[in-house]
């Protein structure tokens, strides 16, 4: 029998939507499960994409002006346009309010920038968004989901960088990936936000090639398998007071089952501020980290590089650096400063391999 291969050219034109081009791969792939392509021309898009066609591709069409994919939505507000499902207790299925949300494996994206305005600025789709008092609501929360504390008033004028400030950061990603989010590959891209900007579920495997992750708080987390392979990283940080940035917060595998989690590869980190950035928070102590090649501009980084905060101080023995700028000097005792590109359990550090 001879198998015929399909493949789906679509283009959007800045000012038109990327929904409605993903709306029309959906019908195409359900009735022949052709493989897509979407060029993107430069231009900002205001947008919640939802990537749930395996082998899609997104690719911006100019490498100097990539296409941006932004959106706003924030752990703990409440939002009209969000209808009746809870935000808070992390109940979204946005998997921690991704402005992108990968569900479908061999997902590949090229020249395109993904934002989460949230901890940055307000756009003008949210300063049109009214925002539900969830304090008060009426909606049937559960008693995890109820919320602990009260966030304050958002600005509503466009543009307004307040929310930039340490009272109204929270959590909200620019693209995450689900458990079935296999084999994606992203290049020359860029991830902006502040707090919990790009995510993994146990499951989902990563290759990041080039581009710029930036972002503060625990900013790479989650439990997938990730390679961050030549990118540019910075820091999100500023001079206020406790405004520090955890470049990543690995929870791979389990207590009993250790799985391959995060890969840095000759990365560079920059930040506008010095003395405020550690290369890891683990977000559980078993959760595996690795950085390899790792340089940075001067004075970025703390000497102790590596941070026992979302472990109550529980040592995170699978933490491992080689070949640092620095020559990993000042590290805590638990992280494993590596001779020899190879793991205690044989495993060679190599992208192509990981």
């Amino acid at each position: 029998m001879l198998a015929l291969l399909f493949s789906l050219v679509l283009h959007v034109a800045a000012g038109e939507s990327i929904n409605a081009a993903l709306d029309s791969a959906r019908a195409v792939y359900a009735d022949r499960g052709e493989r897509t392509t979407i060029y993107i021309a430069p231009g900002t898009y205001q947008e919640e994409l939802t990537i749930d066609i395996p082998g899609l591709r997104l690719k911006g069409t100019s490498k100097k002006a990539p296409a941006k994919i932004t959106w706003y939505y924030g752990h703990g507000y409440q939002y009209a346009s969000m209808g009746d499902t809870p935000n808070y207790g992390g109940s979204r299925t946005r998997r921690w309010n991704a402005s992108v949300l990968v569900t479908a494996p061999d997902f590949y994206a090229e020249n395109i920038i993904f934002e989460n305005s949230f901890n940055l600025y307000v756009s003008e789709k949210e300063a049109k968004d009214s925002l539900v008092d969830i304090s008060q609501s009426d909606m049937p929360w559960t008693e995890k989901e109820r919320p602990k504390k009260v966030m304050p008033p958002r600005p509503k004028e466009v543009g307004s960088t307040e929310v930039a400030k340490r009272a109204y950061r929270e959590r909200a990603a620019a693209i995450s990936f689900t458990e079935t989010a296999t084999n994606a590959y992203l290049k020359n891209c860029t991830a902006i936000g502040k707090q919990d900007v790009l995510y993994g579920d146990q499951g989902a495997s990563i290759y990041w090639k080039g581009g710029v992750l930036s972002g503060a708080v625990d900013f790479i987390f989650g439990a997938m398998k990730l390679v961050v392979d030549h990118a540019t990283i910075i820091a999100n940080v500023t001079d206020e007071k406790h405004d520090n940035c955890y470049i990543s917060a690995g929870r791979s595998g389990t207590e009993d089952s250790i799985a391959h989690g995060m890969l840095f590869w000759h990365c560079h980190i920059q930040s506008p501020v010095p003395q405020r950035t550690w290369l890891a928070r683990p977000w559980r102590w078993w959760g595996q980290t690795v950085w390899a090649y790792t340089t940075w501009d001067n004075d970025v980084l703390v000497p102790e590089a590596w941070h026992t905060g979302l472990t109550k101080d529980k040592e995170c023995p699978n933490s491992y650096e080689y070949k640092s700028q620095d020559r990993s000097v000042g590290r805590p005792n638990w992280v494993t400063i590596l001779t020899k590109p190879i793991l205690p359990d044989g495993t060679k550090i190599d992208p192509k391999t990981w």
